[in-house]
């Protein structure tokens, strides 16, 4: 018996360090400033800054409200950027948004 309880216990504890961390804001910009787009001289700063204060600096009211966030800044940016080599940064920054809502919003 006392073998059955340790091993739940150990279950337990072990699948409770497994629980997503929250994305914060301060790692969102060091992945997203150091992003691909910095090799194709893109302004990663400005693009990662208008997610940051436009997405991550708001509170919403969901997960969802969030994401939908995310894509009218990603939609807003894709256009102008699409072709001077910057796209892949904003779509970059699009999903690490999309994970900060993810790992800081309830479902």
């Amino acid at each position: 018996m006392k073998t059955l309880f340790f091993a739940v216990l150990c279950v337990a504890a072990f699948l409770g360090g497994c629980a997503p961390k929250p994305l914060t804001d301060s790692e969102f910009r060091g992945f997203c400033y150091t992003s691909i787009g910095r090799l194709t001289s893109c302004d990663t700063f400005s693009i990662c800054n208008d997610f940051d204060s436009n997405v991550l600096s708001v509170h919403h009211a969901s997960r969802q409200a969030c994401s939908d966030a995310c894509s009218a800044v990603y939609n807003r940016l894709y256009g102008p950027n699409q072709f001077d080599g910057c796209d892949a940064t904003v779509l970059m920054a699009s999903n690490w948004c999309n994970k900060y809502c993810n790992t800081n919003y309830a479902n």
